[in-house]
């Protein structure tokens, strides 16, 4: 089974969401620039991307609970 990188991006932003809570996206970015030190600017764009996700994933989340139970 293959998966595309954007489900891999997602996969891992959950991940880390899940354990890093709203550190995700900060750890995400700290790897994101790792990986351009090291010289890999496809890996960079990918962590940022996973950075992103992070924070859509932590904005719905607040969304979900800041809604009134219906």
């Amino acid at each position: 089974m293959e998966i595309s990188l954007e489900q891999a991006v997602e996969i891992h932003a959950r991940a880390l969401t899940r354990r890093l809570r709203r550190d995700a996206p900060t750890n995400a970015r700290a790897r994101a620039a790792d990986l351009q030190t090291a010289g890999d600017s496809d890996g960079h764009g990918v962590w940022l991307r996973v950075a992103e996700t992070a924070e859509r994933l932590l904005g719905e989340k607040d969304r979900a609970e800041a809604a009134p139970n219906r």
